[in-house]
């Protein structure tokens, strides 16, 4: 592929990232993407064969850089897996407060698209099982008497504050977010 194609592939995922994300997936047709990004409609199909192909395009994006943003949130507490877990809830408590926050992307694209056999739906669940196992992992580090149980806890308590940031802002029901998650952690490593 040369420079200019992956110039243009590039551009049409970055502006349909930033469409799908603040206006949603189902809202946004091809049209604007190629409106918006410059780039003519065949070459979109050149890249993308179908709108669907673009939206797993998407969301294989948004997981590369939730794990780099991982990554980087852990990174510092290497070491202290209790502590990466709590560094991990700060950071996710951050991602609430900054401008334009819609929620999660992929739990956006899952209320969205409940078509099982859809590309984003699988992309969704994965990333939802990846993020588990990860918690799981964090968990059983950091001596959990019950390591699936607090990374099943933690999980839930992350979406619920994603999915309701959005609505209630954060000094609703999300502003517990830390509370709660360092109460789960505390009661799983108590006597551990």
């Amino acid at each position: 592929m040369t420079e200019r194609h992956s110039s243009a592939r590039q551009r049409l995922l970055d502006v349909a990232a930033e469409l799908f994300y603040l206006e949603g997936i189902r809202a946004i047709g091809i049209d604007t993407i190629v409106a918006k990004s410059g780039v003519g409609k065949a070459t979109l199909y050149r890249h993308f064969q179908t709108k669907d192909d673009l939206i797993a395009a998407y969301l294989e994006k948004e997981e590369r850089l939730h794990w780099q943003w991982f990554d980087q949130v852990i990174a510092p507490h290497e070491g202290s897996p209790k502590a990466q877990l709590l560094a991990w809830v700060e950071a996710c408590t951050q991602r609430l407060t900054e401008p334009d926050f819609r929620g999660c992307a992929f739990m956006n694209a899952l209320a969205e698209i409940n078509e099982t056999d859809h590309p984003a739906h699988r992309c969704v669940v994965e990333h939802e099982r990846k993020v588990l196992s990860r918690l799981t992992q964090l968990s059983r580090q950091a001596g959990a008497r019950d390591p699936e149980q607090l990374a099943d806890q933690l999980l839930l308590v992350i979406n619920g504050a994603l999915t309701s940031a959005p609505i209630f802002g954060t000094t609703g029901p999300a502003g517990q977010l830390k509370t709660i998650a360092a109460h789960l952690i505390d009661l799983q490593l108590e006597k551990a």
